[in-house]
Parts: C-alpha cells; structure tokens; sequence
C-alpha cells in the first residue's frame, strides 16, 4: 500500500512539473471540458504549442478571464489588435488556415514558411488577437533578433471560439 501511495504521488508531482515547466502547459488546465485541440512539440532548442477551444454558447470565453488567467501563470499582456475577416483570411500558407507566427514573430503579411504549419487556425471571422510577453524567449535562427512578446490568444467575435499558439527557442 505505502508503495502505491509513493507512486501516485511522484506521477502526480510529474505531471504538475510538466504542466509548468512546459511552455505554455498551463492552458491545457483552461476550461479543460471545452479543450478540443491541443498540438505541441518540445525539444532541446525550443518549441511550439496551439491550443484550440470550442463552445456552442455565444459569450462563453471572457476577455477579462482570459487575460486574469494568463497574468497568472506568468503571461503579460503587450498588445490586443482586431482583425477583420478580409484580413484574417489572407493568413494562409500552402492553401491551409494558419495563425501567422514564426521565428520572426507575429508576421503580417504573412510569410512564405513551413513553421506557420504549427499553427492551424481553426476559426474565421473577425478576430481579437491578444499579444502576451511571455518568459519565454523566440530567437530568429542566424540572427540577433528575439522577442518575449510570442505568446498570443486569440477570440472571434461571439467568444464561442478561442486558441492560444507559443513558440519559443530556435
């Protein structure tokens, strides 16, 4: 029994680590029952994540909870632009709906490359963008160029829909 009890604790104390050390982990523990999507990759020089939520009431995800639970986990909020659907459908790569992020960073006009593929877009319409600085650093690979500013989420206009895309390293 002392056993089992040990080993439940160290998975469970594995999975909070994990859930904080990952980049970006602690949206998974965002309304977890709306979570339909949730893409990651991390390795030794960095990494990405796009997470995506879905509800069928209009209004369910709040600007001020989405901004109050980001700040909490260490995200703060840089910049929040609104996007119409003229422009938010030009950000395509390979015919596919991404949300324009790279190495480069958020990234309008949209770039000619294959990382924008780490980050479906899920969604049309107008869409709020909300730019947070993260603790995590995204380098620009062969250059001097990074930000802390990778972090972003993103609404469409009746808050039935939400994702959360990061990248950091190189």
């Amino acid at each position: 029994m002392e056993m089992t009890t040990k080993t439940l604790l160290l998975l469970t104390l594995a999975f909070i680590s994990c859930n904080r050390i990952s980049p970006a982990g602690f949206w998974s523990n965002y309304r977890a029952d709306l979570l339909a999507k949730n893409i990651g990759d991390q390795g030794p020089y960095g990494g990405h994540k796009a997470l995506y939520w879905k509800s069928d009431k209009p209004y369910t995800f709040s600007a001020a909870t989405i901004l109050d639970f980001a700040s909490k986990n260490g995200w703060a909020l840089t910049d929040s632009v609104e996007f119409n659907q003229d422009q938010t459908s030009q950000w395509t790569h390979n015919n596919r709906a991404v949300f324009p992020l790279t190495s480069a960073g958020f990234t309008i006009p949209v770039l000619n490359d294959t990382q924008l593929e780490r980050f479906p877009r899920w969604f049309d319409g107008p869409l709020q963008v909300y730019k947070f600085r993260t603790s995590w650093v995204l380098i620009e690979p062969g250059t001097d160029n990074s930000t802390e500013g990778n972090g972003f989420v993103i609404m469409n206009r009746n808050r039935t829909q939400m994702a959360v895309y990061h990248s950091w390293g190189e």
